[in-house]
């Protein structure tokens, strides 16, 4: 007899190419019998009860049963192979984005006991999707991807009925990494569709995921499958909240059971009361959808019964049920039929716009509870790797929302670097002005070509020493400066033509000619950066802004080398060494790749090898 883990491979009724016999014997010998095509969810009761539900939503009458003696026996494993194609067609900043890719996976479905919203022991779904060379024994898996699913909002995206694009690329990208992914549909979705998800409401969505990850091994494990050694919990967007929540939960929590290799959070809201407060400063957000659905979840599950037509503006209160509630629309049809150029003052009442009235001080107050940075209870586990990622120019999730979670690790103790491996708390804040959506193929890239390189990197969780002392190494703002000259990007004639525009502007004047620092203000405020935002970047990525100055000056009054190795005439770019064209930059390909074949490390070559891919098309400039 199984404990009721419910490590029971169940296929929800959209997966089943046959109904598969369900077989729950209780503790007193009667046996219920479903087909998968049924049985939607059972849940458990405190009073020692199982709720059944079907999928046509029917709420059969509790049956009584013994938590420690009901038997789940399955007739089949039920599984799916399908070919998984990759397909991400964005418009990334006026550049479009197509890339395509295919492999075959095998797809299992699970149900597994969790806990609701309340913490009330509840079924919830998940689905295991494992690489079909891994599958048939061709190649050994190296570990397990938990991945956090990103925002959903129409009932069919659940990860137990469709393929989102995230795990595509995890998964059927150019370099097939050998990984099988684990992802819990989350309260509200698959097998608990009938009620309202919990939508960045701090660790519900954490302990679904930790649950979930936990059955999946446990079903794994049954059927004496080889899963790896590694363990990776990833999520983007609401799912980069998710994922570093997770974190959080599992420090607290589940240390005992679970470890991470790395946790890879990007473009969420770790501080969901700063996100409600920056779309109200704002007065807009690309995606007018999330505060809708963050609004209508919170009032939900919190059981706040506040009235519709006080929350939202009059075009809209009438229209939950249909349009958040039922689950039958996707997020873009939800922005459409709000109008996608809405501001929030048009979405939401006056009370909660104003960040001083009481109704919205209720829902701050609540949003802060949710956050991921307002408890002094999370004590970061040293033996844990994360990273957090975030666009500067996000236009979903502000990035006022993000910052706050580096300052809280900070004061744990944890030290930011932008280069992986020199902390365990790596940064990447970056300072191109990339959209919500384009950022996510920078996340990708970064995480895909840390997860490949990993089983080369590290050997029994200690980095190789080529790589370990590669990165002790002090960082050295000139050589990357020189780095950029050999790439074709002349550092230093750029940073002159603005100080001669500068001089020029001041010729026949008394002022004087202004220092570096204000030379660096003015190129940084042409490309719609301030000295306050590189500040920032050089405090979240672990770097000094003053002595990178310092060596910036030192670097501009260096005298121009013009070539290196005999034969190099000046101003002529011949011979072996590194030569300045006329009037240009350097030469960029054979000088990157000789410091690129030097100085590379596995990271470096499977990202370079994505970059290549992402640039076969014709239409990516990446």
């Amino acid at each position: 007899m199984k404990k009721i883990l419910l490590s029971l491979i169940m296929l929800v009724a959209c997966m089943a190419t046959e109904a598969k016999v369900i077989k729950i014997t209780l503790a007193d010998g009667t046996v219920k019998v479903f087909t998968s095509s049924e049985l939607a969810a059972i849940d458990f009761n405190e009073d020692g009860t199982l709720t059944i539900t079907t999928y046509d939503n029917q709420v059969l009458p509790a049956l009584e049963a013994d938590f420690e003696s009901i038997d789940i026996a399955y007739d089949n494993v039920v599984t799916k192979t399908y070919p998984d194609q990759l397909s991400f067609n964005i418009d990334a900043d006026g550049i479009p984005v197509d890339l395509h890719s295919d492999r075959d996976i095998t797809k299992m479905n699970y149900v597994y006991t969790s806990t609701d919203p309340w913490g009330e022991p509840i079924s919830l779904s998940g689905t295991i999707l494992i690489p079909q060379n891994i599958w048939d024994g061709t190649d050994k898996c190296e570990g397990i991807l938990m991945v956090n699913h990103y925002t959903k909002f129409h009932r069919d995206e659940a990860p137990t009925i469709s393929n989102g694009e995230l795990e595509s690329m995890l998964l059927a990208n150019h370099l097939k990494p050998n990984y099988i992914i684990v992802e819990s549909d989350f309260y509200g979705f698959g097998a608990t569709v009938r009620f309202t998800q919990a939508f960045l409401q701090g660790l519900v969505n954490a302990r679904s995921s930790l649950d979930g990850l936990l059955a999946a091994k446990e079903i794994l494990d049954e059927m004496g499958f080889d899963y790896g050694p590694l363990c990776f919990n990833i999520g983007y967007s609401s799912g980069g909240f998710d994922a570093l929540a997770a974190q959080k939960l599992r420090d607290m929590e589940y240390a005992d059971r679970i470890s991470f290799d790395k946790t890879f959070s990007g473009g969420g809201p770790s501080d969901v009361c700063e996100a409600y407060r920056q779309y109200v400063i704002l007065d807009r957000t690309a995606y007018n959808a999330v505060p809708l659905l963050l609004m209508v979840t919170t009032n939900e599950t919190q059981r706040l019964n506040i009235d519709y037509a006080d929350i939202f503006q009059p075009y809209i209160c009438n229209r939950i049920d249909e349009l958040i509630l039922s689950k039958n629309y996707s997020s873009w049809p939800v922005c459409d039929e709000i109008g996608r150029e809405k501001l929030i003052h048009e979405i939401l009442m006056p009370a909660y716009c104003d960040l001083e009235s009481p109704e919205s001080m209720v829902m701050q107050n609540l949003f802060t509870s949710f956050s991921l940075n307002n408890e002094d209870s999370w004590t970061p586990d040293p033996s844990q790797r994360i990273y957090l990622f975030h666009s500067r120019g996000d236009d979903y999730v502000p990035i006022k929302s993000a910052r706050p979670m580096i300052s809280f690790l900070k004061s744990k103790g944890l030290k930011p670097s932008i280069i992986p491996g020199r902390t365990n708390f790596q940064t990447n804040f970056v300072v191109r002005n990339m959209g919500h959506l384009s950022a996510t193929l920078i996340y990708f890239v970064q995480t895909l070509a840390a997860i490949k390189a990993w089983p080369e990197m590290y050997t029994d969780n200690q980095l190789n020493p080529a790589y370990a002392s590669l990165v002790s190494a002090e960082l050295n703002p000139v050589d990357i400066m020189r780095q950029l000259d050999a790439m074709g990007f002349d550092c230093r004639g750029f940073i002159q033509k603005v100080q001669e525009f500068i001089a020029s502007h001041s010729e026949g004047s008394e002022i004087p000619l202004p220092d570096v620092a204000t030379i660096i203000s003015s190129v940084l405020e042409q490309q719609g950066i301030t000295i306050e935002e590189l500040a920032e970047m050089s405090e979240d990525s672990g770097l000094d802004i003053q002595a990178f100055l310092m060596e910036l000056i030192t670097y501009l009054n260096e005298p121009v080398d013009t070539g290196e190795g005999e034969g190099a005439g000046e101003g002529e770019g011949e011979g072996e060494g590194e030569g300045v064209e006329e009037g240009g930059g350097v030469e960029p390909a054979p000088q990157w790749k000789a410091l690129y074949n030097k100085n590379a490390t596995p990271c470096d070559v499977y990202e370079q090898q994505l970059r290549d891919w992402l640039n076969q098309s014709p239409n990516i400039n990446f």
